[in-house]
């Protein structure tokens, strides 16, 4: 007797998995368009498979549903010129700078049909960046605002996450080694000091260390026993804009 035909169809195969896609350097629209596309694939499955999207952005802003436009401290006109993005998103959080240097992540969980709520998730996310920068030998400054990760030089890791259809989008980002002068370039918080994770260890931190150790931390928080690696997305449309970098002098 033959063996019954296994049905691959997307949504009708069942799965526990995170999958987890390197994509390099990314501009953030290229990646937010990807993004929507799988959230709405993941809210129509049955099960609780997950995308983990990491990346660095080129120089840009991005500014989530807690911000102002004064949060802002650049010329937006200047921005404007120079084909420089600003971007607003609708994710918690307010205004971040992003640059090489930065690791973003771009979480998306069916968290409504996890028993997760949003209030959990985004503690989920703190945690996961808080594990990862201990084995790094960071020490963790406990006072700090939730959802935050903070250390002796300031806040590292700033969470972000919003929910459609029960899915999660966005998520946070780290600041592995980043210039001082582009940190400030806009108003991250209350009383927020920005820092990275190179400045907490007073020493260069390789930004795979960083990204190995988030994306295991990551998947415990979430529920995931199994994770599968992946370079690239073969959906990722990847569109240009000026590679402005900042340097410490």
């Amino acid at each position: 007797m033959p063996a019954p035909a296994v049905d691959w169809t997307p949504g009708r195969r069942k799965s526990a998995a995170l999958h987890v896609h390197l994509l390099g350097l990314a501009e953030q629209s290229s990646v937010v368009r990807l993004q929507d596309e799988l959230v709405r694939e993941i809210a129509g499955r049955p099960d609780t498979f997950g995308t983990l999207l990491l990346c660095e952005h080129p120089f840009g802003l991005s500014v989530g549903r807690e911000a102002a436009a004064e949060d802002i401290r650049v010329d937006r006109d200047d921005f404007d010129r120079r084909g420089i993005a600003v971007n607003w998103h609708p994710r918690g959080g307010r205004a971040w700078v992003h640059h090489p240097g930065q690791l973003a992540a771009y979480f998306l969980a069916p968290i409504t049909r996890m028993g997760i709520t949003a209030e959990d998730w985004c503690n989920r996310l703190a945690t996961s960046a808080s594990d990862a920068a201990q084995e790094l030998g960071v020490l963790i400054e406990p006072v700090a605002p939730i959802p935050s990760v903070s250390g002796r030089t300031g806040q590292f890791a700033f969470i972000g996450a919003a929910i459609r259809h029960g899915v999660t989008l966005f998520g946070g980002c780290m600041n592995v080694s980043v210039p001082r002068e582009t940190l400030q370039m806009v108003h991250w918080g209350p009383n927020v000091r920005p820092s990275t994770i190179s400045a907490e260890r007073m020493r260069p931190t390789a930004m795979a260390s960083v990204r190995e150790g988030w994306i295991r931390h990551l998947a415990a928080q979430a529920g995931y026993e199994r994770f599968h690696l992946w370079t690239g997305h073969p959906r990722l449309k990847r569109t240009e804009q000026p590679g402005y970098v900042f340097a410490e002098t």
